[in-house]
C-alpha cells in the first residue's frame, strides 16, 4: 500500500520535474494509518499517533538525533581536502535566517514527517516483534531503499544513496530503541540529516562534492557498524550492551 500511494502521487511530482510539493513523501504515513485502522481500529491508530507525538524522551537522544548528522557532515567536510579536494567554500552556505525557513518547510514536505511515522512508527515495531534489531533494520532498509527508487527518474538517487539508506536504517533503529519507542527523534534525525547534506554539502562542487558524499557515506556505515559492535544484534539497547560486555 505504501508503494502504491507513494508512486501514484509521485507522478505529478515527476511531471513537474521535481519542482512541486513532495506530497508523495506522506505515502508511508498514510499507509500506516490505513493499515492500523484495518488491523486495530481507532485504538491502534491512536497508538501510532501517540508514538509520533511522544516527546518525553531522555534529552541526550534529542541531542543525538539533531547533532549526529551535522557532526558527520562537518567531519566529512574536514576530511575531504585531506583526500585531494579543494578547500570548502563556506560562502555557498545560505544565511541562518534562510536556512531556518527552509528547514521548517522541508521538515514537513521533504520526507521526515511523512516517512518516519510509517517506517519507525509502524513497520519497525512490527519487524522487531519477529526479528532481532539488526535483521529488522536490514529488512526495513531494503524496503526503504526500494521506496526511493522513483527518484532515479529525477537523477536524485544513486548507489551511494541506497547504501546510505541501509546504514541509516541501522542507526534509526538504534535511536528508536533507546528513545522509549518515540518516533519524534527519528523525525528530527531525518530532518537534520537531509538539511545538513542540503546546506553544508554546498561547500564543495563537482567531483569534490561527489567525494564528500562518499566520505559521508563511509562515516554513516562506520557508525552503523559501531552500533552493532557495541550493542550487539538483538535489541540495540544499552541493557543488551551491558549483558554482552558484563
Amino acid at each position: 500500500m505504501t508503494f502504491a500511494i507513494t508512486w501514484i502521487v509521485f507522478i505529478p511530482f515527476y511531471q513537474a520535474g521535481g519542482e512541486a510539493i513532495a506530497w508523495f513523501t506522506f505515502g508511508p504515513f498514510v499507509a500506516a494509518i490505513v493499515i492500523s485502522a484495518i488491523l486495530g481500529g481507532w485504538p491502534k491508530v491512536r497508538a501510532l499517533l501517540a508514538s509520533v507525538a511522544k516527546w518525553r524522551v531522555p534529552p541526550v537522544w534529542y541531542l543525538v538525533a539533531i547533532g549526529m548528522p551535522v557532526a558527520v557532515q562537518l567531519l566529512a567536510i574536514w576530511l575531504n581536502p585531506l583526500f585531494g579536494s579543494a578547500p570548502p567554500n563556506w560562502a555557498n552556505v545560505p544565511a541562518i535566517a534562510e536556512i531556518a525557513v527552509m528547514v521548517a518547510l522541508l521538515l514537513v514536505f521533504s520526507g521526515p514527517l511523512g516517512e518516519e511515522p510509517g517506517w519507525r512508527g509502524f513497520a519497525l515495531p512490527a519487524l522487531l516483534g519477529e526479528r532481532a534489531a539488526l535483521n529488522a533494520s536490514l529488512v526495513l532498509g531494503m524496503i526503504w531503499t526500494a521506496w526511493h527508487l522513483p527518484l532515479v527518474l529525477l537523477n536524485d538517487y544513486s548507489i551511494s544513496s541506497a547504501l546510505h539508506v541501509m546504514a541509516a536504517a541501522v542507526v534509526f533503529t538504534w535511536l528508536y530503541q533507546n528513545s522509549a519507542g518515540s518516533v519524534l527523534p527519528a523525525i528530527l534525525m531525518h530532518a537534520s540529516h537531509q538539511n545538513s547534506v542540503r546546506f553544508l554539502g554546498r561547500v564543495f562542487e563537482g567531483s569534490d562534492a561527489v567525494q564528500h558524499q562518499w566520505i559521508g557515506l563511509i562515516l554513516w556505515l562506520a557508525f552503523a557498524v559501531a552500533i552493532v559492535a557495541i550493542y550487539g544484534t538483538s535489541s540495540f539497547r544499552r541493557s543488551e550492551a551491558t549483558a554482552v560486555t558484563g
